[in-house]
């Protein structure tokens, strides 16, 4: 629970500026504070209904990982975005069948896809206030460094014994900066498979031309289905595994998204930085945005390169062509809104504020300066290594070979403490997943890439200044004189693209690992030797954040005159608003809908290559019983005022019942800049309507299986 002075809603003038009527990312159990708001909106459920996160509709909504999702029928059939699954198609393809291009359907439950053995679904089944416990050790004279130790052992003291009957995910997450926390404990299913996912050239309808951009017409939906074993306990996957049932699943409202009308969304947002300092916003402006874009820019010459190449290349590396794409195309939409707009001044003034109120009075002064000073001296030291410290993290994350190498070495050597004293990641309630991702490798990995990107990062690597390097790095290089030597020297050894090869290093102590004539494990334990330490300094930092940031938190809780909701963090959120168009610029009204009829006029060349399929049922669109008759069309993306980010993709969006109406899957450019500042007027999400999925699986796929699984009765 959150301290006495977080709880306060206080009259004093908002000097940060209060929330707008639609901003905010809302724990559950906060939304009986915005009983009112809804109330105006039309909400026609109790709102204590809508606070109850394993109750009717929340139950009902679940996580991939890295995206939301929700349960549509009792037979664990799930809706989530068609770019969350891209990575599942990715597995299921090659240059024989390229389900990532093509898409697809099963024709019965029999015929459904392993989606593959990283796949993981988390189911919420309790969040519990764990406050108390995890700050009981924690006193005014921790030191920082013995801070995050102590707060980190509680946390996996409450994992673990969370976790103890088998077939749970728990995690603990925190709030306010480390002035909350809750443990979350979650059912995780690992066996889902593919129902149906569209052709790209529908799912990803325009690419990264049209990507935050609208009019949008993309139908980015797709289907999965969870599976248990026979006894209903979560399992691998195995061929007479049977469908999941949920304990929840949502009813769909078959007359979509109305202009105006309340909507929200149940997810699981990532991450924002709404109340992050203003130094933090001139730094990714000025700093890690350009220097992320030119990395991203690279990359995907590469992938664009070896994919013309190679067929294979093709279907290996859709996903990461997609995701990488996603994330250039974000921040340079967040350059442009800073450079367009007033943002960063609005950063800046608010902050001022904050501190002119802090200045305003005395004990104020006392208790809240020293934090300030030291967040910007915290935030000062952290920006010193800020590029040796990315271009460490490129070199082992990007690189699958060496990542399974120092992965492969940081669990054995984990694996020598007793497992409350592993670190996050390497204990033994992670063997499996590592294991998994190893296993994935297989229809992922594709040297050629590997070998350039190895290269590419080393040069960077080279190119830093003497003072700011890698020094086993900088050793290797000379060793092999130079780049292209060391990384012949590595490549001359691929044994770690073979999946038991892999998968066998994850069986071997660290003695055995570190003997070894791999060039990759020789290089990984290098690595560790200097990237030791340097987890040293960073945990010295996190406990100086969790022991700044709750007291920045209180103090700026202290100075609005509303309630406040926590950054994104992962954990469940609702947000509301109303489906709303939106003025970009001056004289241009942006409407909340667009149509089938906007596919058909946008059809030509890629990535506007419509399906003939579905430019021959779009004739008739107007009169299918999925068409709106007030658009005289059957509606494809529609627009709201919603608060969202990354992570909620996938989402469900509901009505005033509760029921779903679309999915979730972007925001305009014009509002990129979100994370760090909401703006009512301009910042918008973007949802593919209910209607255009149902008109899809009925008239252009004939599944009408499906469509009667969700609820709707045959035609």
């Amino acid at each position: 629970m959150l301290t006495p002075l977080l709880m306060l809603t206080l009259s004093c003038p908002a000097l940060l500026g209060v929330a707008h009527a639609d901003e905010g990312m809302w724990l559950p159990e906060q939304l009986p504070e915005q009983a009112q708001r809804l109330d105006e909106l039309g909400l026609e459920i109790p709102v204590e209904q809508l606070a109850d996160p394993l109750g009717e509709p929340l139950g009902a909504i679940v996580s991939l990982g890295f995206c939301s999702a929700s349960f549509v029928s009792p037979q664990g059939l799930i809706l989530t975005n068609h770019h969350c699954v891209e990575g599942y198609l990715q597995m299921n393809s090659s240059a024989d069948a390229d389900r990532s291009r093509d898409g697809y359907l099963a024709g019965s439950q029999a015929e459904e896809l392993p989606a593959g053995p990283s796949a993981r679904l988390t189911v919420v089944e309790a969040m519990t206030d764990v406050t108390d416990q995890i700050l009981a050790r924690v006193g005014k004279r921790t030191s920082d460094r013995q801070r995050q130790a102590r707060i980190e052992a509680a946390k996996k003291a409450l994992v673990a014994t969370c976790e103890e009957p088998a077939g749970r995910r728990c995690r603990v997450a925190g709030y306010y900066g480390g002035a909350s926390y809750r443990l979350i404990q979650a059912r995780e299913l690992r066996d889902l498979r593919i129902v149906y996912a569209p052709p790209q050239s529908i799912g990803s309808y325009g690419a990264e031309i049209d990507n935050w951009m609208w009019p949008r017409h993309s139908g980015d939906f797709a289907m999965l289905r969870a599976y248990v074993g026979p006894d209903g306990d979560a399992a691998d996957y195995a061929k007479n595994n049977v469908p999941y049932r949920p304990p929840h699943y949502l009813s769909l409202d078959p007359s979509g998204a109305q202009d105006g009308e309340l909507a929200m969304v149940a997810g699981f947002p990532g991450h924002t930085n709404r109340y992050a300092m203003a130094s933090a916003l001139r730094f990714s402006r000025d700093t890690a945005y350009p220097w992320s874009i030119d990395r991203a820019d690279e990359v995907l010459a590469m992938l664009a390169d070896e994919s013309a190449k190679d067929p294979e290349a093709a279907a290996r590396l859709a996903a990461p062509i997609g995701w990488i794409g996603n994330g250039r195309k974000y921040r340079q939409g967040m350059l442009d809104n800073f450079e367009a707009s007033d943002v960063v001044e609005r950063v800046e003034a608010r902050e001022q504020a904050f501190r002119d109120w802090v200045a305003a009075d005395k004990k104020r002064q006392r208790s809240v300066a020293p934090v300030l000073d030291e967040l910007d001296a915290l935030a000062t030291d952290r920006r010193a290594t800020w590029k040796t410290d990315d271009l460490f993290y490129r070199l082992v994350r990007y690189t699958d070979l060496l990542r399974v190498a120092t992965t492969a070495l940081r669990l054995a050597d984990e694996g020598q403490k007793p497992d409350a004293d592993r670190e996050p990641g390497f204990q033994e309630r992670d063997r499996d997943r590592i294991a998994a991702r190893f296993a994935s490798l297989e229809r992922s990995l594709w040297l050629p890439l590997d070998r350039r990107t190895l290269t590419r990062t080393l040069t960077l690597i080279e190119d830093l200044p003497a003072d700011q390097g890698i020094t086993p790095v900088d050793e290797f290089l000379a060793d092999h004189g130079g780049v292209d030597g060391a990384v012949a020297a590595l490549f001359a050894d691929t044994s770690l693209a073979d999946t038991d090869t892999r998968l066998g290093l994850l069986e071997q102590d660290p003695a055995t690992l570190r003997a070894s004539a791999n060039p990759w494990l020789q290089f990984a334990a290098s690595l560790e030797s200097w990237q030791a330490p340097r987890r040293a300094r960073d945990k010295a930092r996190a406990g100086a954040s969790l022991r700044l940031m709750p007291r920045y938190m209180e103090a700026l809780i202290q100075a609005r005159s509303r309630p406040v909701y926590p950054d994104a963090n992962g954990s469940l959120r609702v947000t509301f608003g109303q489906v709303q168009g939106y003025s970009p610029r001056d004289g241009v009204w942006n409407l909340p809908h667009t149509t089938v009829a906007g596919v058909v006029a946008k059809a030509s060349d890629a990535p506007f290559d419509a399906p003939p399929r579905l430019l021959k049922a779009a004739a008739d669109a107007p009169d299918s019983r999925w068409a709106d008759p007030e658009l005289h069309d059957v509606p494809v993306d529609f627009l709201t005022t919603l608060d969202t980010t990354g992570g909620n993709s996938g989402s469900a969006t509901l009505n005033a019942k509760g029921q779903l109406i679309g999915l979730i899957f972007d925001g305009n450019y014009e509002a990129m800049s979100a994370d760090w500042l909401f703006d009512p007027a301009l910042t918008r999400s973007i949802h593919v309507d209910i209607r255009y999925l149902l008109w899809m699986l009925e008239d252009v796929e004939h599944a009408d299986w499906l469509v009667e699984e969700l609820g709707q009765a045959p035609r």
